[in-house]
């Protein structure tokens, strides 16, 4: 029976009982807490073009593990024991960020480790609500799924904090390998920093490779860090879900950053040789290669580390 019927017909049983609706206040009611992040995250996401690309990205792979694990309902639309647990584990969370902030700002305290611990701690705390709201929904047959996505999406939001940081490290990483590849095949190019001028009195540095008497900024869209994050966010909830070993889920999650960087290395070289020759399209040659790679190394890391490719039948 479709999951959907399931839901339905389950819902019209329970809509009926005083505590559904007590449950169901109770939930919605911690998950208001969260508001003001959740805010952030919209705004932060929908900005952010690689960002809103990686959790496209992620909520496709959590959908394919739901479509092709065929979970059934039970215990659905009731506070059940993992509805429980995620809600108390949210809720420690959420003191612990409250206790911690309160130490930041009684003491004026500048400390990375807490500043770090403040900002994991509130989102971890938003996505175990969720997930206590998933399980209240879905029940606890889904457990499997919803513990894996949690955890791999605390660390997105967790990751995508430090894109800023990452930024000038993966562009000269991927430059400095693109040069080295393309040289290797045989062709001249050359690799240099310039300053860039953006205006009045503003200016930054850039990173560009000259071929063919063309100039290619590699240009902060170009670090690869919404590829390698997600490649790496794929190898997480595929260890995670299949319950590897802590070092297979390492030796994975390697592999999975090794395939997002060789990717995006690629999409570099790739623009680089083929520009040239239609340059009056540069834009569009630009988008489609990046698009192709991008999802490119998407299903390759799925493949590769063995991420379910047809519906496991319940028995």
């Amino acid at each position: 029976m479709a999951l959907r019927i399931q839901l339905l017909q389950t819902l019209k049983e329970r809509i009926k009982s005083p505590n559904f609706w007590f449950e169901w206040f109770i939930i919605s009611l911690f998950l208001l807490t969260f508001a003001p992040v959740s805010y952030w995250f919209a705004e932060n996401t929908f900005s952010e073009t690689r960002v809103f690309h990686s959790l496209i990205t992620l909520s496709l792979a959590i959908i394919l593990l739901y479509r092709f694990e065929s979970p059934t309902l039970k215990n659905a639309l009731e506070f059940n024991a993992h509805c429980q647990k995620s809600l108390k584990i949210a809720f420690f969370l959420l003191l612990v960020f409250v206790l911690n902030k309160a130490c930041l700002d009684f003491f004026l305290l500048d400390s990375f480790i807490l500043n770090m611990i403040h900002s994991l701690s509130i989102i971890a705390s938003m996505v175990m609500a969720l997930s206590s709201l998933v399980f209240f929904i879905f029940g606890t047959q889904i457990a499997r799924i919803n513990y894996s996505s949690s955890i791999t999406f605390i660390l997105f939001l967790f990751l995508s904090l430090f894109m800023i940081q990452v930024d000038w490290p993966l562009r000269a990483l991927a430059a400095e390998w693109s040069v080295f590849l393309i040289e290797f095949l045989g062709q001249s190019v050359d690799f240099f920093i310039a300053n860039q001028d953006q205006g009045p009195n503003q200016s930054s540095i850039g990173l560009i490779i000259q071929y063919n008497g063309k100039n290619f900024n590699v240009a902060s869209e170009c670090n690869g860090f919404g590829i390698i994050l997600n490649s790496a966010l794929i190898g997480l909830l595929l260890s995670v879900y299949k319950r590897h070993s802590f070092f297979n889920s390492i030796t994975n999650i390697m592999a999975a950053l090794f395939i997002g960087f060789t990717f995006n290395v690629l999409r570099i070289i790739s623009i680089i040789l083929i520009a040239p020759f239609l340059f009056q399209y540069y834009d569009f040659i630009h988008e489609l290669l990046g698009t192709i790679y991008y999802w490119g190394a998407f299903f390759i890391t799925w493949y590769l580390l063995k991420g379910p490719l047809e519906k496991r039948i319940n028995q």
